[in-house]
């Protein structure tokens, strides 16, 4: 601790531990629900690259799926909390030499990712409602949700570079973007193979690219530059 043994903390330091210690605790309890859920980590999988309409009835899938599913899809949103933080650090956007600032900054962004991750799960809802039958959504349901708790996964690697490696922190930007924009594309050819089947699908696959997946970036694109101009303003911080 800073003045315990007469060597002071670097600025930001207690924040990079916390933020240290969070990312093992989540690697380590994924390790056990990997462990104990092993068959449905396999269905997963299958469901990011193959398109089945009907489930196998001989198929007998052990493990609690819910407590599986949740855990997945908080651990892509943590991780990719880390990430945005990490990269709004590092280009200063976000101040990073208090705890309290620190925590408050990726609060926010955690809170955002999640309130628009459930935003976007309603509103496919409504429209897969409306224009979709009721098999083919929950089909586009489950390989979505696949897809996305499988690029969490994916995150550890540009997470550990971002935590551990600050200082050549652009091949893991470029590696975040790319694994992002990855998921992006597997979502879209998923989608079509699912929907593009009627002249609705087209109209639904247009009305998924323009309203869920670019306004989303230009909207957190502008909670990012308001957080910075909040705390840059504010006299609290100073």
């Amino acid at each position: 601790m800073d003045g315990f043994v007469g060597i002071p903390l670097d600025e930001g330091q207690m924040a990079d531990d916390v933020i240290l210690l969070l990312l093992l605790g989540l690697l380590m309890i994924f390790a056990i629900v990997f462990r104990t859920n092993i068959l449905l980590f396999y269905k997963m999988l299958k469901d990011v690259w193959q398109v089945k309409e009907r489930q196998n009835l001989f198929e007998n899938i052990s493990g609690n799926e819910f407590f599986y599913g949740n855990f997945m899809t908080f651990q892509a949103l943590f991780l990719a909390a880390i990430s945005l933080f990490s990269i709004g650090r590092i280009y200063q956007y976000i101040p990073y030499t208090e705890l309290k600032v620190a925590a408050l900054c990726f609060s926010i962004i955690l809170v955002f990712l999640y309130v628009l991750y459930e935003f976007k799960k309603g509103v496919y809802s409504l429209i897969g409602f409306v224009f979709v039958d009721k098999e083919r959504l929950k089909l586009w349901k489950t390989n979505y949700h696949a897809i996305i708790r499988t690029w969490g996964m994916t995150l550890y690697l540009p997470v550990f570079f971002l935590v551990f490696m600050d200082r050549h922190f652009l091949p893991a930007v470029i590696l975040f973007v790319i694994l992002y924009f990855l998921c992006r594309f597997v979502i879209l050819y998923k989608s079509v193979g699912i929907f593009f089947n009627k002249k609705h699908g087209f109209f639904y696959i247009f009305m998924y690219l323009c309203g869920l997946e670019i306004l989303p970036l230009v909207i957190l694109y502008r909670v990012i530059i308001f957080l910075y101009n909040f705390i840059e303003a504010s006299a609290i911080w100073h």
